[in-house]
């Protein structure tokens, strides 16, 4: 199974459970590959729901015909330091520090540290301290939140409200 056949799979028992898909990667390791889903819910996913939905994709996916036999598989919230994988994530999420690394340099530069500041369907800005850079999103290699955990301990549950 590819990624999007397992995508196929793995989606309507996430929403089954009051969830939405928030990315997957699948990891090629030495004896077998690991599945990392990430969930989450408009309130914050929690414990429970990565368990539920962890033990309901073991089931699933072992359904499945076509899916390979052995695999690890991980279920778990996008965390505080949160991965992008589509650029409509990133709604909600302007102004907030972010690190980026693209697939080739761009103005020699390849790797990016600042906030972004605006986005569409192709492109988002960042601000860094070097400037301002657009940056086409199919050409990252990996773009993730890059919060201030100083900021964190400081406001403790305030944080992000």
């Amino acid at each position: 199974m590819n990624r999007d056949e397992i995508i196929e799979v793995v989606k309507p028992v996430i929403e089954n459970r009051d969830c939405f898909l928030w990315g997957l990667e699948i990891l090629r390791g030495k004896k077998r590959p690991t599945i990392r889903i990430y969930i989450e819910t408009d309130e914050g996913a929690n414990i429970e729901d990565c368990e539920n939905i962890s033990k309901d994709l073991n089931y699933e996916l072992a359904l499945e015909d076509s899916f390979m036999e052995d695999y690890i598989l991980e279920v778990s919230t996008p965390g505080i330091d949160r991965k992008i994988f589509y650029i409509d994530q990133l709604e909600g999420l302007l102004g907030e520090n972010f690190k980026v690394k693209l697939r080739q340099a761009q103005d020699n530069i390849k790797n990016f540290e600042g906030c972004i500041s605006d986005y569409n369907k192709d492109t988002f800005t960042i601000d860094c301290k070097n400037g301002s850079f657009l940056i086409k999103f199919s050409d990252i290699e990996m773009c993730r939140v890059n919060p201030n955990f100083k900021d964190i301990v400081r406001m403790g549950e305030n944080y992000g409200r």
